[in-house]
This record gives C-alpha cells, structure tokens and sequence, in this order.
C-alpha cells in the first residue's frame, strides 16, 4: 500500500542552506542595527607624505 500524497513525509526542519541563508540575513541586520545606533567615525586620518617622514628619520 503506497502513502496517498507523495513519497516522503515532511520533517519539520528546513534544509541546511536556508538555515544559512537565515543566520547570514540576520547577522547583517543586527550589524545593520548596531551600526545606526552607534554610528562610528569610519574616516581615515590624512596620509603624511614621504618628506615628512623623511625629516623625522
């Protein structure tokens, strides 16, 4: 006697990639969030030139 609707039953648990895919999204959104509240100074100071550091030296 063969199962009426198809051949294997559900498990209950997605599979491994969208697992991924659902821990990815939501790192990158809690960063997302982290980084609006907190709202860091990301600029790089100015790069000296070569004869000031030479003069040092």
């Amino acid at each position: 006697m063969q199962p009426r609707f198809g051949g294997k039953k559900p498990t209950g648990t997605p599979s491994l990639a969208w697992s991924s895919v659902v821990v990815v999204a939501s790192l990158l959104a809690g960063a997302s969030i982290v980084h609006n509240l907190y709202k860091p100074d990301l600029t790089l100071p100015p790069i000296e030139s070569n004869e000031a550091s030479k003069e040092r030296s």
